[in-house]
């Protein structure tokens, strides 16, 4: 009589393990939701991580159906055969937004497996209250860079409110006012670049500190909106960009090449070409400077081809600066004062020398002394790009750098001793 032999549960349980494992390509072992706890205003990612069961498995297609509370997530995945390791893997999909409430994942599909823990099978959406101002985005709050009086703001309304007759405010941690804005415009656009006032009485605070801004419409009859952030007002840079451009305002086509070229007391410290085409009527370039007293000169290389072609300067966070029209006879100039984004640092531009610390250039050298008797400490050479052309440490109240072989231009000379950092622009000819 032939025996008959049973199977441990255990054993069994293997056996349909690894049957129904022959046809699975993608283990999911952790399931994620970002953000961790969205709102109801906020896009769901839902991460699915794992392996793979080859080096020939694929994920073809995941995707993701929400009905009512439950999120099923269809997974298509396949082999073409491979060495048989596992491969780390990960893929995600996106459900959108969706209303408040507690949701359930199921993870469907085939050649797929589901191993994730239970708990990580369900998470909650927050309900929050999604105003106009949530979509309004802050790009900065800095000073102007062509005026010693006004701060601009940068921001940017991707809603349909318009924001009627706005006017911002910025207010220090003590709720004092260090600038408000004149209102000037019928609404805000998609992009806006506001002047606001420094007001005469302010202490404005030179490193980063916890403000206030504040919009209001209508004149300043209603709060529409308020921020607490940060603000930087005088960040810690060697120069700053400014953008030389061309523009035709004019009917007609401005066409051709216009060579410019920014001075500092008669030397050159940036050049280059702008270019109008048909299809493009707006030319302009980026430079590195630091706060001064400049000279842009543009020359036409061809006689005028209609329009009204104008030239100037502008900053990285404002659109236009100081223009005038362009001069086809003859090379036309246009001087500008540039503060960069701090105004104590422009406060200081005619000053040659920093707190204690010297400068005296003369031919093929500058000679730094310190007043204060101390070391001169750890020397760095910039030029207006940034880049290192000298860099020493002297343990004496003074010391010489060679310039005789630096190209002529403006260069920025910082010194730190341990106790403080000094920053002076120097123009080597």
């Amino acid at each position: 009589m032939p025996r008959i032999y049973r199977l441990a549960p255990v054993l069994l349980s293997l056996l349909f393990s690894a049957t129904t494992q022959a046809q699975t390509y993608f283990y999911v072992d952790d399931i994620s939701v970002y953000p961790g706890t969205p709102t109801n205003q906020q896009v769901v990612e839902v991460q699915l991580s794992g392996n793979l069961s080859n080096t020939g498995s694929y994920v073809t297609s995941v995707t993701a159906d929400v009905t009512g509370f439950d999120v099923s997530i269809t997974v298509e995945a396949g082999s073409n055969g491979g060495l048989a390791v596992l491969v780390p893997h990960l893929e995600s999909v996106f459900t959108g937004p969706l209303p408040a409430g507690t949701y359930t994942i199921t993870i469907g599909g085939s050649g797929v497996l589901d191993s994730a823990p239970a708990s990580q099978h369900a998470f909650t959406v927050m309900g929050s209250a999604a105003t106009a101002c949530d979509s309004l985005i802050l790009a900065n709050v800095q000073w102007s860079p062509f005026s010693d009086s006004l701060l601009t703001v940068h921001v940017f309304n991707s809603t349909s409110t318009l924001f009627d007759y706005p006017g911002f405010i910025l207010l220090d941690g003590n709720g004092d006012t260090l600038a408000q804005e004149v209102v000037n415009y019928f609404g805000l656009g998609f992009e806006n670049w506001n002047s606001l006032s420094v007001s005469p009485e302010a202490e404005l605070p030179t490193g980063t500190f916890n403000g206030t801004l504040e919009l209001w419409t209508g004149f300043y009859e209603d709060l529409a909106c308020s921020w607490e952030l940060p603000v930087t007002l005088c960040p810690d840079e060697l120069c700053s960009a400014i953008v030389p451009f061309i523009q035709n305002y004019g009917s007609g086509f401005s066409l051709g090449d216009f060579q410019y070229d920014i001075r500092s007391d008669g030397m050159s410290v940036a050049s280059g070409m702008l270019t109008l085409t048909a299809e493009e009527q707006f030319a302009s370039d980026t430079v590195c400077l630091p706060p001064g007293n400049y000279e842009i000169e543009l020359t036409a290389e061809q006689p005028s081809t209609g329009g009204q072609a104008f030239f100037g300067v502008g900053g990285d966070s404002w659109p236009q600066g100081p223009n005038v029209q362009v001069d086809y006879d003859t090379p036309a100039t246009m001087p500008f004062t540039f503060f960069g984004p701090c105004i104590d640092i422009a406060q200081g531009i005619t000053t040659p020398s920093a707190n204690g610390l010297t400068v005296t250039q003369s031919e093929g050298q500058l000679r730094l002394q310190r007043a204060d008797g101390q070391a001169i400490g750890s020397v760095q050479v910039f030029d207006t790009q940034g880049r290192t052309v000298h860099a020493t440490r002297d343990a004496q109240r003074e010391c010489k750098i060679t310039t005789g072989e630096w190209p002529a231009g403006i260069y920025i000379l910082r010194a730190t001793n341990g106790t403080k950092t000094e920053t002076v622009p120097c123009v080597v000819q």
